[in-house]
């Protein structure tokens, strides 16, 4: 009887440690914000923004695979543009000043020669 015993205890044993090496592991959620860069145009010298209006494009963050889509383009955002993923996985577009120019589900507002070359976001120059 005690071998009957032991030997269920070690195949409980060796069930519950199989069990727990298959689980996912569990992370903590980050409690501030995450940095994510945006591609941005490179330094250059004072040149006059064209009054071109863009087509609007809608930022649409994949929190899963961090990818952001803005309407199927490639934008070029002016220097010093930035984004940053809050605790909560949503994500914002940030200006130079640290304003927030658009979260995650907005329609953006652009103007400039091209998507390539945007001088214009939201009605402000940069």
């Amino acid at each position: 009887m005690k071998r009957v015993v032991a030997l269920l205890l070690v195949t409980g044993l060796l069930a519950s440690a199989c069990s727990l090496s298959e689980e996912d592991p569990v992370y903590p959620l980050p409690t501030a914000a995450i940095t994510w860069a945006l591609p941005t145009q490179p330094a250059s010298g004072p040149t006059a923004c064209p009054t071109t209006e863009l087509g609007p494009v809608r930022a649409e963050w994949d929190a899963t695979h961090r990818g952001l889509s803005l309407g199927g383009k490639k934008v070029i955002f002016p220097r010093g543009f930035l984004a940053r993923i809050l605790p909560s996985g949503r994500l914002e577009i940030m200006a130079p000043d640290g304003t927030v120019v658009a979260r995650d589900g907005d329609t953006i507002s652009l103007g400039g020669v091209d998507y390539l070359h945007v001088c214009r976001v939201q009605g402000v120059e940069y």
